[in-house]
């Protein structure tokens, strides 16, 4: 039987939630959104309806207007057709003319929506695409819709991403992307005609990745820091990520509890991460090393620690506690380089960007270039080098498929010289 339900969603940067509608019938759901956004605070989740506020009943009305129609919609069929699908309801409901709706507007929704499925860093990258979609007609004096997106523009939105923005050719890439799975959406729910997207193409242009070699790696995780808790502490995350390959978003979140004890097929024991990742949800399981387990029992017993102090259930209280003290990404950034300075790993780098056709030179220390994510990327590295097959490495890292494993792939120099010096000897 055919349910219809209404709920908020995630707030939005002014605090209000948008409401949704959603119809599921046979394990099917179709949402949509209502254009009604309201304060938490404001809403009856039991009733599903706006409370306490001037226009409460205004709102509840078209809600109620909004159910009854598709109530009406379903009986409808009922009555017109033997079967029906959830497709059917939706297309009655939405109505067989010719769909209209201003680009801005249908951005705006597919975009909102991705907070339910997505990471908040993608749609952090999407509202960023909307807002250089906006700025692109500040700079141009004109306005967008469906109709306007040829290869004019094409043109016009890279030579804005270049100067007007200062984004590089990789960065410029990630955008297109993103517009054209947009436009996709567009074009399947009929709002969009024009097929010209298909043709924005833009390479990518290989960059230098930064990433740390084994030696510098066990430097930087032996470099004596119990002076500087601040430093120590960042030091020891970066080092987790270097021997797991997890991201920062997932250590970040990681509790005691998604540590486990798994069966050999040998009848021996070892640790691993059971979680579920960030990113893409899905679940992912990850042997643990002795290194990372050192770096687990050194915060377990800090955690220990704490909980005994406040005379605290050790057991009960500790598998809900996070693993690692919170630190945001930016501050990790800015004071993993402090820790690589310290480490010596003060090797000079040339990197080269471009910005539209513009060839950009610079040069840095090594240390001034990493990053949170350079862990990962460490881990993927050394990992080969140390002879994982990189099937395995794709089954920790969580890539769907081997080609995204390729990306983390960078043999060095003295390592092509020692495989040349084995062959040939």
């Amino acid at each position: 039987m055919a349910t219809i339900n209404f709920y908020l969603d995630r707030a939005r940067n002014d605090g209000r939630c948008p409401i949704f509608m959603v119809y599921q019938s046979s394990g099917k759901k179709w949402k949509q959104y209502t254009k009604e956004k309201l304060l938490p605070k404001y809403w009856d989740k039991k009733k599903q309806r706006a409370k306490h506020i001037s226009d409460a009943a205004e709102i509840n009305d078209y809600l109620d207007y909004l159910q009854a129609k598709l109530k009406r919609v379903e009986r409808q069929l009922r009555m017109t057709k033997e079967h029906f699908t959830i497709d059917d309801v939706q297309k009655e409901f939405l109505g067989d003319k010719p769909k209209t709706k201003e680009m801005f507007v249908f951005f705006e929704e597919q975009i909102e929506q991705l907070r339910t499925v997505r990471s908040e860093t993608t749609y952090k990258k999407f509202k960023t695409l909307l807002s250089d979609l906006r700025g692109h007609e500040k700079y141009y004096k004109t306005k967008l819709d469906f109709e306007d997106i040829d290869a004019n523009f094409y043109n016009k939105f890279l030579v804005y991403l270049a100067e007007g923005k200062g984004n590089s050719q990789n960065t410029v890439q990630k955008k297109i992307t993103n517009l054209k799975s947009l436009f996709h959406k567009a074009t399947k729910a009929g709002f969009n005609k024009k097929m010209d997207f298909l043709d924005f193409k833009l390479g990518k242009v290989k960059t230098e990745k930064v990433f740390l070699t084994k030696e510098e790696l066990f430097n930087l995780y032996n470099l004596d820091l119990s002076d500087n808790n601040r430093l120590e502490k960042v030091r020891d995350i970066f080092c987790f990520g270097c021997f797991t390959g997890l991201r920062f978003s997932d250590i970040s979140a990681l509790k005691f509890l998604s540590i486990m004890t798994k069966q050999n097929v040998g009848g021996g024991e070892y640790q691993a991460l059971n979680f579920n990742v960030y990113k893409t949800k899905d679940i992912l399981v990850v042997p643990l090393n002795k290194y990372a387990l050192e770096i687990i029992e050194k915060y377990r017993q800090i955690a220990i620690k704490s909980i005994s102090a406040i005379n605290g259930d050790v057991d009960k209280l500790l598998i809900e506690r996070k693993v690692f003290p919170t630190i945001s990404n930016q501050k990790m950034n800015d004071y993993i380089k402090e820790v690589a300075e310290l480490s010596g790993i003060n090797q000079v780098i040339s990197l080269t960007k471009f910005v539209g056709t513009k060839r950009i030179d610079t040069t840095h220390y090594k240390y001034e270039l990493i990053s949170t994510h350079a862990a990962r990327r460490t881990f993927a590295i050394v990992s080969l080098e140390m002879g994982m097959r990189i099937e395995i490495l794709q089954k920790i890292l969580g890539h769907k498929t081997i080609k995204t494993t390729m990306r983390y792939v960078f043999i060095q120099e003295d390592v092509k010289n020692a495989e040349i010096q084995k062959v040939w000897k």
